[in-house]
Protein backbone atom coordinates (compact mmCIF):
# COMPACT_ATOMS: atom_id res chain seq x y z
CA UNK A 1 0.00 0.00 0.00
CA UNK A 2 3.13 2.09 0.56
CA UNK A 3 4.34 2.32 -2.71
CA UNK A 4 1.00 3.83 -3.96
CA UNK A 5 1.15 6.49 -1.55
CA UNK A 6 3.73 9.12 -2.93
CA UNK A 7 2.62 8.26 -6.60
CA UNK A 8 -1.18 9.00 -5.44
CA UNK A 9 0.08 12.06 -3.43
CA UNK A 10 2.01 13.68 -6.46
CA UNK A 11 -0.60 13.60 -8.44
CA UNK A 12 -3.32 15.10 -6.19
CA UNK A 13 -1.27 17.99 -5.22
CA UNK A 14 -0.39 18.82 -8.76
CA UNK A 15 -1.23 22.10 -10.37
CA UNK A 16 -3.26 22.51 -13.56
CA UNK A 17 -0.72 23.43 -16.41
CA UNK A 18 -1.48 24.79 -19.77
CA UNK A 19 1.71 24.80 -21.43
CA UNK A 20 -0.47 23.04 -24.77
CA UNK A 21 -2.64 25.78 -25.23
CA UNK A 22 -2.08 27.31 -28.15
CA UNK A 23 -3.87 29.59 -31.09
CA UNK A 24 -2.92 30.08 -34.63
CA UNK A 25 -2.90 33.91 -35.40
CA UNK A 26 -2.68 36.23 -38.30
CA UNK A 27 1.49 36.56 -37.60
CA UNK A 28 1.96 32.21 -37.06
CA UNK A 29 1.02 29.81 -34.47
CA UNK A 30 1.44 31.18 -30.68
CA UNK A 31 1.37 28.50 -28.03
CA UNK A 32 1.75 29.63 -23.93
CA UNK A 33 5.37 29.58 -23.12
CA UNK A 34 5.12 29.84 -19.74
CA UNK A 35 3.67 31.18 -16.22
CA UNK A 36 5.91 33.47 -14.13
CA UNK A 37 3.43 34.52 -11.07
CA UNK A 38 0.82 36.43 -12.31
CA UNK A 39 2.54 36.99 -15.64
CA UNK A 40 2.47 34.84 -19.08
CA UNK A 41 4.69 34.40 -21.34
CA UNK A 42 3.46 33.29 -25.30
CA UNK A 43 5.76 32.52 -28.05
CA UNK A 44 4.53 33.21 -31.36
CA UNK A 45 6.28 31.08 -34.26
CA UNK A 46 6.27 32.65 -37.41
CA UNK A 47 7.69 30.91 -40.17
CA UNK A 48 7.33 26.66 -40.51
CA UNK A 49 7.98 24.85 -37.28
CA UNK A 50 9.85 25.73 -34.61
CA UNK A 51 12.53 27.25 -37.12
CA UNK A 52 12.39 31.41 -37.55
CA UNK A 53 12.69 34.51 -34.77
CA UNK A 54 12.12 34.13 -31.22
CA UNK A 55 9.25 36.32 -30.73
CA UNK A 56 7.85 36.22 -26.99
CA UNK A 57 4.47 37.92 -25.99
CA UNK A 58 5.33 38.97 -22.51
CA UNK A 59 1.32 39.45 -20.58
CA UNK A 60 1.38 41.31 -17.24
CA UNK A 61 -1.95 39.43 -15.64
CA UNK A 62 -2.85 36.63 -17.62
CA UNK A 63 -1.09 34.15 -15.49
CA UNK A 64 -3.32 34.83 -12.66
CA UNK A 65 -6.31 34.63 -14.76
CA UNK A 66 -5.24 31.31 -16.21
CA UNK A 67 -8.14 29.17 -15.58
CA UNK A 68 -10.92 31.74 -15.94
CA UNK A 69 -11.85 35.52 -15.85
CA UNK A 70 -9.74 36.55 -18.60
CA UNK A 71 -10.05 39.80 -19.86
CA UNK A 72 -7.98 43.02 -21.77
CA UNK A 73 -4.39 43.22 -21.09
CA UNK A 74 -1.36 45.43 -21.81
CA UNK A 75 1.72 43.06 -23.15
CA UNK A 76 5.29 43.88 -24.13
CA UNK A 77 6.86 41.65 -27.03
CA UNK A 78 10.40 40.79 -28.08
CA UNK A 79 11.64 39.68 -31.03
CA UNK A 80 15.20 38.19 -31.85
CA UNK A 81 14.67 39.29 -35.69
CA UNK A 82 12.55 42.65 -36.91
CA UNK A 83 12.02 45.03 -39.27
CA UNK A 84 12.98 48.10 -37.88
CA UNK A 85 15.12 48.23 -35.10
CA UNK A 86 14.61 50.44 -32.31
CA UNK A 87 16.82 53.07 -30.75
CA UNK A 88 17.51 51.59 -27.62
CA UNK A 89 17.33 47.52 -26.94
CA UNK A 90 15.66 45.96 -24.28
CA UNK A 91 16.55 43.05 -22.15
CA UNK A 92 14.43 40.02 -22.30
CA UNK A 93 13.38 39.29 -18.40
CA UNK A 94 13.14 35.10 -19.64
CA UNK A 95 17.02 33.95 -21.33
CA UNK A 96 19.23 38.17 -20.39
CA UNK A 97 19.62 38.51 -24.45
CA UNK A 98 19.16 42.73 -25.39
CA UNK A 99 16.77 42.88 -28.80
CA UNK A 100 16.23 46.13 -30.69
CA UNK A 101 12.94 44.36 -32.00
CA UNK A 102 10.18 45.14 -29.25
CA UNK A 103 7.23 47.05 -28.52
CA UNK A 104 3.30 46.79 -26.80
CA UNK A 105 0.74 45.17 -27.77
CA UNK A 106 -2.69 45.05 -25.79
CA UNK A 107 -4.47 42.22 -26.12
CA UNK A 108 -8.61 40.93 -25.32
CA UNK A 109 -9.52 37.52 -24.83
CA UNK A 110 -13.30 36.77 -26.49
CA UNK A 111 -14.48 34.81 -23.90
CA UNK A 112 -13.37 34.83 -19.92
CA UNK A 113 -12.91 30.94 -20.26
CA UNK A 114 -10.59 28.77 -21.15
CA UNK A 115 -9.67 28.24 -23.85
CA UNK A 116 -10.99 31.24 -25.96
CA UNK A 117 -10.00 33.20 -29.38
CA UNK A 118 -8.46 36.78 -28.56
CA UNK A 119 -7.49 39.61 -31.01
CA UNK A 120 -5.30 43.02 -30.18
CA UNK A 121 -3.26 45.59 -31.33
CA UNK A 122 0.18 45.71 -31.51
CA UNK A 123 2.85 48.35 -32.44
CA UNK A 124 6.63 48.79 -32.80
CA UNK A 125 9.14 50.00 -29.79
CA UNK A 126 7.44 53.35 -28.37
CA UNK A 127 4.42 53.44 -30.98
CA UNK A 128 1.17 53.09 -30.22
CA UNK A 129 -0.60 49.82 -31.08
CA UNK A 130 -2.27 49.72 -34.16
CA UNK A 131 -1.65 46.74 -36.42
CA UNK A 132 -3.99 43.84 -35.92
CA UNK A 133 -3.51 40.85 -34.37
CA UNK A 134 -6.31 38.16 -34.14
CA UNK A 135 -6.12 34.63 -32.58
CA UNK A 136 -8.14 31.27 -33.07
CA UNK A 137 -7.90 29.11 -29.63
CA UNK A 138 -6.91 25.37 -31.38
CA UNK A 139 -8.38 22.68 -29.33
CA UNK A 140 -8.28 18.82 -29.43
CA UNK A 141 -6.83 17.60 -33.03
CA UNK A 142 -6.16 21.07 -33.83
CA UNK A 143 -3.78 21.33 -31.22
CA UNK A 144 -1.46 19.08 -33.14
CA UNK A 145 -0.78 22.27 -35.88
CA UNK A 146 1.02 24.14 -34.04
CA UNK A 147 4.62 22.99 -32.22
Amino acid sequence: MRCFALPLALMLSATPVLADEAWETNLGYATWEETRGPDAVLRLYQGEGEGGPVTRLIVPGLGRDMLGGRGSYQAIWLSSEGETPCATEMLDPLDGSKTPYWGSALVTFVSPDFPSDWAGVYGDCLMAPTQPLQARALVGEDRNRAP
